[in-house]
């Protein structure tokens, strides 16, 4: 599959993970979730959601905050190498969205590097975090927590902290994100 001819013609891949803990060499992922949709953001192509297998014991914090027992996982989980077949086959030459991009790539990457995968999307990130960054400078929000700037913009957000409600409020957050930023720019040229 060729690459898109212009970086406005990648369609975007919205990813979101939940973790057995903070850091990569602790902890894996315990549940993610994709939306491929077209460049504009506004178009669904696809949406994959999967709780998945940790080889890794799931520190009692972050089960707390992501609904993760051995017991239902037992039940409902599959082999993340299943999952991370999708889920680059999703990113095929996309940019990735994610909150936080940092952290839901380091653990996307270690999954990767452990099955020696290849990334298959575009090497460049976006992070709405970053991009919300300004209403926290000018005091219009608290702090840059998705629930939180879900509130602001009024995007759903129901079941906080499951892979498919967060990568859904991701996307439902950064399309008010680009309402917000293109009719700005549209107006300095």
């Amino acid at each position: 599959m060729a690459r898109p001819a212009s970086h406005k013609d990648y369609n975007l891949f919205f990813f979101d993970s939940e973790t057995g803990g903070l850091n990569t060499h602790e902890a894996d992922l315990v549940e993610v979730a994709a939306i491929l949709t077209d460049p504009s953001g506004k178009v669904v192509l696809e949406e994959y959601s999967a709780k998945v297998l940790p080889k890794k014991p799931v520190n009692p914090r972050a089960a707390a905050v992501n609904g993760y027992s051995a017991e239902k996982w037992a039940a409902e989980a599959i082999p993340l190498d299943h999952a991370m077949v999708k889920l680059l086959s999703m990113a095929r030459n996309a940019f990735m969205v994610a909150h936080n991009v940092q952290f839901d790539w380091a653990f996307l990457e270690a999954a990767m590097m452990e099955r020696m995968q290849r990334w298959t999307g575009d090497h460049r990130k976006i992070c709405t975090m970053t991009l919300s960054h300004p209403l926290l400078a000018m005091e219009r929000v608290p702090n840059l927590k998705l629930g939180t700037l879900a509130e602001y913009f009024k995007v759903p957000h129901e079941n906080a902290h499951t892979a498919l409600a967060d990568v859904r409020a991701c996307r439902g957050l950064y399309l008010k994100l680009m309402d917000a930023y293109v009719p700005a720019l549209a107006a300095h040229q």
